[in-house]
Parts: C-alpha cells; sequence; structure tokens
C-alpha cells in the first residue's frame, strides 16, 4: 500500500514524472511526482514496522481542562488503521497535568510538587479516556510509567522493552507516560517529547510520529514567499538555522519546537524517522501522510 505526503526537497532526475502526467510511478519503496514546483513522494507504508505515535498536552487536554474526546477516538481510529497493516504501534501520551487542573484549584504557575500532584490525580483520567475510546473497538491497553533514571540503567530498561513486547504479543496497545511523581525531566521540558525518542531507541522504532498543535516547523518570515507553503516539508539535517526556526511561542504545553527537534536529532542518529504534524485534524496520522501539511525529518 502506497500513502503519499508532499514533500519539498531535491531527488534524482530519475526519480521525477513530468508535472503534467498524472500517473505515478514506483522506484522501489518511493513513487513520487512533480507538483508546482514540489515533489510528491509517495512512502511505501510497509516500510514502518514499527512507530511510535507521542500526543502532547495541548492536544488531549481542552482550554477548560476536559479530555478532547473527539480528538482521542480519531488518534484511535488512526493508530487501528496502523495496526491493521501489521505495523506494531506504541502510544506515548502526555496529558496528566493538563486533566489534573480540571478538579483541583492551583495557580498557573505550579511548583514542581503541585506539577507532580496533578500528574498523579490526572494520569487516572488519561488513561481512562483512552481506555475509553479503545474499549469501544473492543482493543485492550497497557499503562507504563517510566523514567529516565530507569532507561539509563540496562536492566530496567530491558525488562521495559519486554513489557512492551509482551503487551504487543498480547495484541494491546502499550501507552507510555513519563512517571510524574517520582521524575521531573519532562514536567520541567520537554511534554514527553525526548521521552519518545528515549523509547523510539530502546523499541528499535523506525518512526517517531509526534501530534502537536501546530502544522510542523515554520519557515523563518524572511524565507517565505506568496509561492510557497509556510511549513518546512522536510528536513535531512538538524543545524543552527534550523534550530533558529524553533519558536516555542507557537506550540502550547511545555514541550515546544525546541524539545522536538531535540527528539528529532536523536532519532535522526538512530536511522528513525520523525515528522511533526498537527494532532487536532480528523484523522489526523492518514492526514500527515495524505498531504503537505507536517515536517519530516529523514536523511
Amino acid at each position: 500500500m502506497f500513502i503519499s505526503a508532499t514533500i519539498t526537497c531535491f531527488a534524482p532526475l530519475a526519480e521525477l514524472v513530468d508535472a503534467r502526467d498524472s500517473k505515478s510511478r514506483s522506484f522501489g519503496s518511493i513513487c513520487s511526482t512533480q507538483i508546482w514546483g514540489t515533489i510528491r513522494i509517495i512512502v511505501k507504508l510497509s516500510k514502518y514496522k514499527r512507530i511510535i505515535i507521542k500526543v502532547g498536552s495541548a492536544v488531549i487536554a481542552r482550554p477548560d481542562g476536559k479530555v478532547n474526546q473527539k480528538i482521542l477516538s480519531a488518534i484511535c481510529n488512526d493508530i487501528l488503521w496502523l495496526r491493521n497493516r501489521k505495523i506494531q504501534v506504541l502510544l506515548v501520551s502526555s496529558g496528566a497535568i493538563s486533566l489534573g487542573r480540571k478538579n483541583i484549584m492551583l495557580p498557573n504557575t505550579l511548583r514542581l510538587s503541585e506539577s507532580q500532584a496533578l500528574a498523579s490525580h490526572g494520569q487516572i483520567e488519561l488513561m481512562a479516556a483512552w481506555k475509553k475510546h479503545f474499549n469501544n473497538h473492543s482493543v485492550n491497553i497497557g499503562q507504563m510509567l517510566l523514567t529516565p533514571a530507569e532507561l539509563k540503567l540496562k536492566t530496567s530498561s530491558n525488562y521495559a522493552i519486554q513489557t512492551m513486547n509482551k503487551l504487543l504479543e498480547l495484541n494491546l496497545i502499550p501507552i507510555i507516560n513519563e512517571n510524574d511523581s517520582t521524575a521531573t525531566d519532562e514536567i520541567k521540558f520537554g511534554d514527553n517529547d525526548l521521552l519518545a525518542a528515549k523509547i523510539a531507541k530502546l523499541f528499535k522504532a523506525n518512526l517517531l510520529i509526534m501530534l502537536s498543535t501546530v502544522e510542523g516547523l515554520y519557515k523563518e518570515k524572511d524565507e517565505i514567499n506568496s509561492n510557497q507553503s509556510l511549513i518546512i516539508n522536510k528536513i535531512s539535517k538538524i543545524d543552527s538555522k534550523i534550530r533558529k526556526m524553533a519558536n516555542d511561542k507557537d506550540i502550547s504545553g511545555k514541550g515546544g519546537m525546541k524539545s522536538k527537534l531535540l527528539a528529532a536529532e536523536a532519532c535522526m542518529q538512530n536511522k528513525c524517522d520523525v515528522v511533526i504534524g498537527s494532532g487536532l485534524h480528523p484523522n489526523p496520522i492518514k492526514r500527515i501522510f495524505k498531504e503537505n501539511t507536517a515536517t519530516w525529518f529523514r536523511k
């Protein structure tokens, strides 16, 4: 099965098709068509055997602190769409602190201990929401709360991998979050972006999908003209110029684009592709593959 993603990039002449030709031609695992100055790369979905899907806090929680039920339902549908194609999927879900705020009145600026308390309370509602939507499809889930310290240790990281693999073997969806009640890394910086990259390395995933509230990494204003997309479609190397484009004002939550670039860089070093796109659309994962509205990090 071929799934398309329009990616602006350079390609060998042999991979281009005349823009007037409506047919796509296959070259191994890639089929490409040049359209209006861009190259539509159709990625063979079977290239990806193991996918990590990371969902940010601002995607999961509405501004009023309630679960965004429609979004979770759409993400569940897309995860099952991937699983039906024999792709193993792990879900890294933020949102515990945001959901914990709904029932506990605390100031906007939280102390670390307050964030940990909210995470402990909100994690229950977070997992209940995922359970509800996956159960609608007769699919069960398994919760894993991990810490960076555990993942650094060979014994505990091996146990984590064994648990992930066993959950998948039992046809369950592993749902992973940082154990914010005992760890602080992702509370202070990351919103699970860096945790997702570490999981991708351990799990030997070949794609990390990061669902946020923006469509991808935006170009600098002086690089945009009326004929170009605002989104950078493909990045093959993260350099100082790319880092400069990361503007955390565009993203809600603790993560932001800076932590996503760090996560993408770590994944690319481990031969894992990364795509950053919006999780606020119907069928957000399918949309990333089919439309020119995401940023891909792939060499």
